[in-house]
Formats: C-alpha cells, structure tokens, sequence
C-alpha cells in the first residue's frame, strides 16, 4: 500500500481483519520526561502516503504531519520527522520505528503515526504499545452519477471500474457478484491515479479507502458522490488507526493519547481533517 490500503501489507492486515508507513543523529525510543528534557519529540511517519503523509514541493505534509505537529505542541516540545518506507509487514514497521531500528543502522522515533489498531495485533507485538486510535477507515464508492445512478457495489455497470492494483477492492471485486466485473477491472498504480481517470470519464466509477478517495476528488467531489460501502462476505468493513510506542514508553503514549482526546473534544483534530479534505470518522466510545 502507498497509501493506508495501498501499502501492500496493511492491506493484508485488513483483509485479515475483514475476513476473522532520515534521521539526524542516532535516538532511542524514550519516555517522557526524556523526551520533554530533550525538547523534541521524533515521529515516524509513512512516506509517500497521501493524503496522511507525503512531500508536496519539497515540504512533508499530510494528516499524520499535522497531528504530529499539534501533539508536540501540546506537550511543549518541537517536532521532527521519520519518514519511514514501508516493509512486507506492518510488524516489520513497528520493529524499524519505534523498537529496534533497521538492521542497516540508525535510530528509532518515539511515537510512529498510522498503526492499525487491533488488539490481536498488539499481542502480537509485545515489543510495542499500540493506543490512541484517531480514525476509522473504511472503503468507498465515488461514482460519475450519470453512469452509475445507485451507489451500491451490485449496482456497478457494464462500465469501466477504477480500483488500486492488488488493493482489498481489487480482489475482492475480480470474484464478486460471480466474476461479472473481472473483465470491466481497470488498475490504476495510485487511487490518485484512478480518481482522475474517473474525472476524466475513463471509469464509471472507482472503489477505493475513502479518506484518500475524498482527497484525490477534493473539491470536484459535488460532481462525483462518495458512497461508504462493504464488502459482502466480510466479518468486517473498517479497521482503526492509531500510534505506537516502544513498551518502556507508556508514560509518553498517555500523554499523547491524551493530548489527541484534548484535539478531539475542542475540534481540533476534525478540523486538520476538514483542512485535508477528509472526513474525519471518530472511534464510537464503547
């Protein structure tokens, strides 16, 4: 997956979940206290991952960009950035952020941005806290309204369908409704990618994660509705997104965790959102 689902592996982490993302010197993950004595915190970041994480003129912007700015804000300290390439397995991330490092050498951040958050995941990886889920991601339909007049996936047309090559969507809809739409399947490399080619009149309609969906449309997105929508079959149609830190580092997960919660109930955290043309999908309390 570039992107949430793009990356190749948490788009194999969600599937599973459906069916049962340089530093300059080299850091440790630390606790509090450390990082505030420091007066930085580092954040590892997946890198070109839009509209989450990615550089746009040079500059890294993003989602997780902005909530990273805003966390170390609140706990009075500046920031810097990992910009980390995404292994074969989001296990392989956390042990390159936040634990152990890469094997060829340099440091760890102290909180890494974007992890799913699931609770057999985290037992899997006791070398890591996972917490503070600020998203929930799911799937959606963006549809050109003249082609395609029901936002349902048994509704898609005899028309062209943009879907990410090897994302969920795409193997998901080369054998649903008995393999009528394998043949109307166009891959695109990037949902970016597919999304232009919907404006363009190229596909009738692309199917795809809806956060990066509702930033490639951006404004233009009046003409093109965004539907949420499942995938029949599946015990599941979304999947949280949270932060990480190395298991030492509880004391600096409550802070920021409640440094996000703080961002919740002012509005702050909707609006960085709102600013990337997101929807921001809070986790229902429980």
């Amino acid at each position: 997956m570039t992107r949430l689902p793009t990356r190749r592996h948490l788009l194999s982490f969600a599937a599973a979940a459906l069916a049962a993302g340089v530093l300059p010197r080299r850091a440790g993950a630390r606790p509090l206290d450390d990082v505030v004595a420091a007066g930085r915190l580092m954040v590892a970041v997946y890198r070109d991952n839009p509209p989450f994480s990615h550089r746009k003129g040079g500059a890294l912007v993003g989602v997780d960009v902005d909530i990273a700015r805003a966390i170390a804000g609140r706990l009075g300290v500046g920031v810097e950035f990992m910009e980390l390439t995404a292994g074969e397995t989001v296990s392989d991330d956390l042990r390159n952020a936040v634990w152990r490092g890469p094997v060829v050498g340099g440091g760890v951040a102290d909180v890494m941005m974007h992890v799913p958050y699931q609770k057999e995941f985290g037992l899997r990886n006791p070398e890591a806290v996972l917490f503070g889920p600020y998203q929930r991601e799911g799937f959606a339909l963006a549809r050109n309204p003249m082609r395609m007049t029901q936002p349902m996936l048994a509704s898609l047309p005899d028309e062209p369908v943009g879907v990410e090559i090897d994302s969920i969507p795409d193997f998901y809809l080369l054998g649903a409704f008995g393999g009528r739409l394998r043949e109307r399947l166009v891959h695109y490399m990037t949902i970016p990618e597919a999304v232009e080619a919907l404006v363009r009149g190229d596909v009738a309609a692309v199917v795809a994660t809806q956060s990066q969906v509702e930033a490639a449309l951006g404004d233009r997105a009046a003409g093109f509705p965004i539907t949420p929508v499942t995938f029949p079959g599946m015990m599941a149609s979304s999947w949280d997104i949270g932060m990480a830190v190395k298991e030492n580092s509880r004391d600096l997960a409550y802070a920021v965790g409640d440094a996000v919660t703080a961002m919740l109930e002012d509005g702050s955290l909707p609006e960085i959102f709102r600013r990337h043309g997101v929807t921001h999908n809070a986790i229902p309390v429980e």
